[in-house]
C-alpha cells in the first residue's frame, strides 16, 4: 500500500546515501546540512572528502570550516580526529583520498573511547568508487561503523553522495544495506526500479514507500530513515550560499 509522505523534520542518526542527478545539489545539500545549528551543538567531527574545490566552502555563514591542504604533512585530522568542527579536503588525486580513508579506518579500529560523533562525507565522482583500494577502505569503514556498540561511544557515520548507481561497482553497492536514503529532486524516469534492483537495502516496505514519491516534483528532497521506515518530504529548494 502506498504511504503518504510526512513533513521532513530532521535527519536521524546513522549512515546516509544521498542520491541525485548531476547538478541536483548534492554538494550544496552537504554544505547546508553542516551549516545548520544542530551540527554545531552536538560537538561533532565532520570530515568532507571531495575531488574538487568549491567556493561555497570558503565563506560559511554560520559554522566555520577548516580547509585542509591535502598535501600538508600534518594529517592528524584523519589519524586522530578529536577536535569538533568541519574539516573540508578537496583533492582529485585518488591515492591521497584513499590514504585519508585508510587512516580513518585504522583510527576507528584502534580508538575505543570516541567521545564525539564522527561523520565522514564522501562527495566524489564515480571514478573513485570503482578503484579497488577505495572499495577496500570503504569496506573497512563500513564494517567498523556497522559493528560499533553503544558502549563504544558516539557513532561513526558515512554520508555518501552518488550521482549514478549504475556507474559504481556491485561491491560498493553491496555496502549500502543499512543506510538512510536521501533522494534529491527532480528524480529521473525509472529511478525507483534502479534503486530496488541495484541496492539490497534492508527495508521490507521500501516499494510501498517509493510509491508515495511524486517524480514530477522539481525541488527539495525525499528522506527514508531505514530504522524507522517512513517517507518524509522537504519541499524547500536546497539552500544556496
Amino acid at each position: 500500500m502506498q504511504q503518504l509522505a510526512r513533513p521532513f523534520e530532521k535527519f536521524l542518526p546513522g549512515s546516509h546515501l544521498i542520491l541525485g542527478e548531476a547538478g541536483s545539489g548534492k554538494t550544496r545539500l552537504i554544505w547546508s546540512i553542516l551549516q545548520e545549528k544542530d551540527f554545531v551543538e552536538d560537538n561533532s567531527i565532520n570530515i568532507v572528502l571531495t575531488d574538487s574545490e568549491k567556493r561555497i566552502w570558503h565563506n560559511p555563514p554560520h559554522n566555520p570550516v577548516h580547509t585542509i591542504n591535502p598535501y600538508d604533512t600534518d594529517i592528524s585530522w584523519v589519524t586522530d580526529p578529536t577536535k569538533p568542527g568541519i574539516y573540508y579536503c578537496a583533492c582529485d588525486y585518488a591515492p591521497r583520498i584513499i590514504t585519508f580513508m585508510e587512516c580513518l579506518a585504522t583510527w576507528s579500529v584502534h580508538e575505543k573511547n570516541i567521545s564525539n560523533r564522527v561523520r565522514i562525507f564522501l562527495d566524489l565522482p564515480s571514478k573513485f568508487w570503482n578503484i579497488p583500494e577505495f572499495e577496500e577502505q570503504l569496506g573497512r569503514l563500513d564494517y567498523i561503523t556497522a559493528n560499533r556498540k553503544e558502549e563504544d561511544g558516539p557513532p561513526i557515520e558515512i554520508w555518501a553522495a552518488i550521482g549514478s548507481l549504475t556507474k559504481i561497482s556491485p561491491e560498493i553497492r553491496a555496502l549500502f544495506k543499512h543506510v538512510n536514503l536521501i533522494m534529491l529532486n527532480p528524480l529521473p524516469n525509472g529511478w525507483s526500479d534502479k534503486v530496488l534492483h541495484l541496492l539490497d537495502i534492508k527495508c521490507d516496505n521500501l516499494p510501498e514507500l517509493f510509491a508515495g514519491i511524486h517524480s514530477d516534483v522539481k525541488e527539495g528532497y525525499y528522506y527514508i530513515p531505514i530504522t524507522e521506515e517512513y517517507l518524509a518530504f522537504n519541499p524547500k529548494p536546497i539552500a544556496k550560499p
